[in-house]
């Protein structure tokens, strides 16, 4: 199937974004969407086939699962996927003493359970890739932050300093069916990537059962199998600092992800707004952009990218481009908008709502 993010052959320069059309009204968030899906309830195909929707309560985020087809195809599917999203949830989290993220990361008990390890495969490829900017390492430092508490702080510069000892991707030893680490005191957190990972098994389950026009929507993070009816689904991108959205993404078969210094956040000593993602060079979250959406056909390691993006900002725009595939928008803290060619062609253009165009200024 056609995807609607293209990447033009001509050699590519970073652009404006131009927007969303005139008339088309700004959507009502809420306040954990990174995305939004635009559907209409109660869609009908052809036959028997409807538009089966449920939405739950699970990885600390609400998600929502949409499927098209015959109704009781439709439900047991969805069933399927959430039981999935149960199992994925569980064994990813370094929380859950029965984990064997947990087992690594309190006991040194190597990881050898398959899906685990070709997770961290995967994140490991990313943080090579780029240059270390993404880290499932970086878990020590996201808790000196505070960020797995109620009580976020900003921590001392010695205290960041002794954390960074503990931080570093390359501790990582990946080996065929089993991943160990070189120092005892490395620890992980899949968070950054496990959605990737949940949204890619969901569209693997719903799949299996027969279903090919569905939206898999966690807590913001959409993954679009197929088309609803006879045009590409509508995912909205969220606007970082009000209701509404920046944009419309016209996606089919692709995942659309987003990082944001918006979902957990705190304002220091200083009035400086501090978020949970934390650069694993420097200790500290990054500055100037507050929101990176990558649209891509890998869920998997989507996250992972827009994480890249968050931490490096232009300057891994160059990258991601030669790793080809992948399109972007960034949301700088000025609000003005920097898009990649291919996502702008496929989004609704000639305004960005509420962003500033910052094209001949």
């Amino acid at each position: 199937m056609r995807a609607p993010v293209r990447l033009p052959a001509a050699p590519r320069r970073w652009s404006i974004a131009r927007g969303l059309p005139d008339g088309l009204s700004p959507l009502r968030l809420l306040a954990f969407a990174s995305a939004v899906v635009l559907l209409a309830a109660g869609c009908r195909h052809s036959g028997a086939a409807v538009l089966r929707k449920q939405t739950r309560l699970m990885m600390d985020t609400y998600v929502t699962i949409q499927a098209t087809g015959p109704a009781q195809t439709a439900d047991k599917a969805i069933e399927a996927a959430f039981g999935r999203l149960e199992e994925i949830s569980h064994k990813f989290n370094f929380l859950d003493s029965t984990s064997p993220v947990h087992a690594f990361n309190v006991n040194n008990a190597p990881i050898t359970d398959p899906e685990l390890v070709k997770v961290v495969q995967a994140a490991v490829a990313v943080s090579a890739a780029s240059g270390g900017a993404f880290d499932i390492t970086v878990r020590p430092l996201v808790e000196l932050w505070g960020f797995y508490g109620d009580h976020p702080a900003v921590p001392s510069q010695r205290a960041i300093d002794s954390c960074l000892r503990m931080v570093g991707y390359k501790n990582l030893v990946v080996e065929p069916g089993r991943v160990t680490k070189l120092r005892p005191d490395v620890t992980i957190d899949l968070g950054g990537i496990a959605k990737g990972y949940a949204l890619d098994e969901a569209a693997r389950v719903l799949r299996a059962a027969g279903i090919d026009s569905a939206l898999i929507d966690l807590g913001g993070d959409v993954f679009a199998i197929g088309r609803k009816g006879n045009q590409n689904w509508k995912v909205g991108i969220r606007n970082p600092r009000k209701d509404g959205v920046i944009g419309v993404a016209a996606v089919s078969n692709l995942a659309v992800v987003t990082s944001g210094d918006y979902e957990r956040f705190f304002f220091g000593p200083d009035s400086v707004r501090y978020c949970h993602i934390i650069d694993p060079a420097t200790g500290w979250p990054p500055r100037g952009l507050i929101s990176t959406t990558v649209v891509m056909r890998d869920p998997l390691t989507a996250q992972g990218w827009s994480k890249v993006l968050f931490i490096r900002g232009t300057d891994a725009l160059p990258l991601i481009e030669k790793t080809g595939g992948i399109e972007a928008i960034l949301i700088t803290d000025s609000m003005r908008a920097i898009c990649t060619p291919g996502l702008v062609s496929a989004m609704d253009t000639t305004r960005l709502n509420g962003v500033t165009n910052s094209a001949g200024r």
